[in-house]
């Protein structure tokens, strides 16, 4: 069976914060939050991650700091998505 490759499914792993561009896409978002790409939009657009739309590329864009604090929310509430 043939399964198609997805063009934004993250290569390498993040060992540090610092590592992530203070802008990330959702791929990069995903390798912080342990995501598939796929899920980091969805929950974007459901309001759950502070994220906007770039109007060039029509993709999900996050400041790094916004996805430290959703991890921050949710070690503190115990709640895991």
């Amino acid at each position: 069976m043939y399964y198609p490759r997805r063009p934004n499914k993250p290569r390498r792993v993040i060992h540090s914060i610092e590592e992530l561009p203070v802008i990330c896409d959702a791929a990069e978002a995903g390798l912080l939050l342990r995501c598939t790409p796929e899920k980091i939009c969805r929950m974007a657009r459901d309001g759950i991650l502070k994220g906007t739309k770039s109007g060039e590329r029509n993709c999900w864009l996050f400041r790094r700091d916004d996805l430290v604090a959703y991890l921050d929310r949710m070690f503190e509430s115990g709640v895991v998505d």
